[in-house]
């Protein structure tokens, strides 16, 4: 009877003919010596472009041009306002110089006219004050009343007061008594005489009667002679 002789096999073969083997539903491990595939260059540019040859939204370089369109449409912006104020800025110059001209002529026509009325009205206010007498005014009026006395019908002619005395109006002045003899027209010539004076007399009381002399009245004037603020101070 024959024997079988079956080979004898080491235990270090055994464990590499396990290790080659493959397990069902595990996948052989990688080596550590194998390196990962790279991705390929195309793949990677087909990531940025759509099937249609389109920029995919959203990639980098979709923000960029939307950056860069931003940038351009600002500074277009920019160019169109300097352009703008470059042309606005000599005319804007030109108003100014041409209001400031206007102003100056203004101003020096309104100063000649300021100068003219101050002029006008320092000649008013001097005959205005002449109107108010002062100590001296006073005796010049007295001598005017004189002459007309020697020239007409006045009888005579007496002050109230030495002192200035305030109306109702607050203004001080002087009481005069006035009194004319003589007929209607001669009495109208010397009122009219008295009333051209330079000063400033306010009828107060008119009184008229007969004369004892025929055809004669006897007319009695009664008025304020306003006098300055300085009358009575010297």
């Amino acid at each position: 009877m024959l024997k079988t002789q079956t080979p004898q096999v080491s235990d270090k073969e055994k464990v590499q003919v396990a290790t080659q083997a493959p397990v069902k539903g595990v996948k052989p491990a990688l080596s550590q010596n194998v390196k990962p595939q790279k991705v390929n260059d195309e793949e990677e540019v087909m990531e940025v472009f759509e099937e249609g040859g389109g920029i995919k939204k959203g990639s980098f370089i979709s923000n960029l041009l939307i950056r860069a369109a931003i940038l351009a449409f600002i500074n277009l912006i920019g160019v169109a306002g300097i352009i703008y104020f470059d042309r606005k800025i000599p005319e804007k110059a030109l108003e100014v110089k041409s209001f400031r001209s206007e102003q100056l002529g203004v101003s020096a026509q309104n100063s000649e006219i300021i100068k003219r009325d101050i002029e006008e009205n320092k000649e008013l206010a001097d005959k205005l004050f002449s109107l108010f007498p002062d100590d001296e005014g006073l005796v010049n009026f007295a001598n005017e009343l004189d002459r007309i006395k020697a020239e007409g019908k006045i009888v005579g002619f007496s002050f109230a007061t030495e002192e200035a005395v305030k109306d109702k109006t607050g203004s001080i002045g002087i009481p005069v008594l006035i009194e004319i003899k003589g007929t209607w027209a001669e009495i109208d010539t010397d009122l009219q005489k008295i009333q051209k004076l330079p000063y400033l007399l306010r009828p107060i009381q008119v009184s008229a009667a007969p004369a004892p002399e025929e055809g004669l009245i006897d007319l009695k004037f009664g008025g304020f002679l306003y006098v300055g603020k300085d009358f009575g101070k010297n």
